[in-house]
């Protein structure tokens, strides 16, 4: 019972790495505990996207049935919102450990999957909350707003990315990118 809410323990220890990276305390203790966090929620989210596409790969119909629950479903916008935080690590924290490069390679690729991926998960879900044919039992609840916060977390840590872009049509095209994603949650 692999299911999308499990992504959410990565979020959540992608913006402790990440929390601490950015404090305006300069401790070296710090920087260490916050890279230490981000390696662990980066082996988090290997293990747990392995284990999930193992889901959807032999028991497609729970995986299906979860996807179609009305409050399950919504979480399908945390493992967007993991690669994204994991990916801002790598950005902040990742080129003490592995190299400026590759630093930067790893968090393009994880901030373009999640960000595809959120986009994706921001429009399906809402339009197949509305055009759900089952409304007998359906009651507003908090994760409802996971799918549509994905965009947010996308701009936010794509605003990361606008300094190693440049300042030319890429970098412009990028900013009004995190513009209309931030206008879209």
């Amino acid at each position: 019972h692999i299911t999308p809410n499990w992504f959410a323990s990565v979020m959540g220890t992608g913006i402790v790495a990440t929390a601490a990276a950015t404090l305006p305390v300069h401790a070296p203790v710090l920087r260490e505990f916050a890279t230490a966090v981000w390696v662990l929620a980066g082996l988090v989210l290997v293990v747990l996207t392995a284990a999930f596409a193992t889901h959807w790969i032999r028991h497609r119909d729970q995986a299906k049935a979860y996807a179609a629950h009305q409050v399950m479903g919504q979480f399908y916008g945390a493992p967007a919102m993991a690669l994204l935080t994991v990916g801002a690590g790598a950005l902040l924290l990742g080129p003490a450990l592995i190299g400026e490069s590759a630093a930067l390679a790893l968090d393009v690729v994880l901030w373009t999957a999640g960000t595809l991926l959120g986009l994706v998960v921001s429009v399906w879900l809402p339009f197949a909350m509305i055009t759900r044919t089952d409304r007998d039992d359906i009651a507003a609840v908090p994760a409802w707003m996971m799918p549509v916060v994905s965009p947010m977390v996308s701009a936010s840590t794509g605003a990361l990315l606008l300094s190693h872009v440049g300042a030319g049509q890429a970098g412009m095209t990028l900013l009004v990118a995190c513009y209309a994603m931030f206008g879209l949650s």
